[in-house]
């Protein structure tokens, strides 16, 4: 089950590969089910609207075959994304089929990023809409955005023995260990408290 709770790193593109938790491990807890949970997910990380999502699921349940194939391609870039981050935290290059990976769907993304607009300002819009892998567009274009940016060298996993989730540090003195502190943070201090009275 997705909630908003699930949205602590900084960047969609990481709260995307964060969708799976437990990778260290070894029993990971996907939370991409369904393409109904790609939705939601992307909702609630606004890279999509609800009337959006409404539509999207509407020509997904007349399109088995390429719902089953949208899926496949978002669980694809999400395993592609995490190889590319966690080589940048071991400061290794990328694998050459990851990167290629994230390279094709970010082409793509970039192929239907349209500018409008907007009531106040010009905003990134994506078009055609009906394309069911359109949630991922966001995702490719913030993951290219964060891998160019200064903002990589703040790149983490959190501290914690099974999570793996990565995050953005931008805590000013750059001390933050932990996805949430609601989460695994407290997990941490019950346990080192559980410890000290032993």
């Amino acid at each position: 089950m997705i909630n908003s709770g699930d949205f602590v790193a900084g960047a969609l593109s990481l709260d995307f590969v964060n969708t799976v938790g437990g990778t260290r491990t070894g029993i990971h807890n996907d939370k991409l089910g369904r393409y109904e949970d790609l939705l939601d997910w992307a909702v609630l990380g606004n890279a999509i609207t609800r009337s959006h999502a409404d539509a999207l699921a509407s020509n997904a349940r007349r399109r088995p075959d390429m719902t089953a194939r949208a899926m496949g391609e978002a669980k694809a870039l999400r395993e592609a994304l995490h190889a590319l981050f966690s080589a940048e935290l071991k400061q290794r290059p990328p694998p050459k089929q990851s990167f290629e990976l994230v390279n094709q769907r970010l082409g793509e993304a970039l192929s239907h990023a349209r500018v409008k607009r907007g009531a106040k300002r010009y905003e990134w819009t994506w078009e055609p809409p009906e394309i069911l892998g359109a949630p991922l567009w966001p995702v490719a274009h913030n993951a290219g955005e964060l891998l160019t940016s200064d903002l990589l060298d703040r790149l983490h996993e959190c501290a914690s023995d099974t999570c793996g989730w990565f995050f953005l540090d931008l805590t000013k003195n750059r001390s933050r260990r932990w996805c949430s502190m609601h989460g695994c943070g407290n997990r941490d201090k019950i346990r080192r408290f559980r410890e000290r009275q032993v």
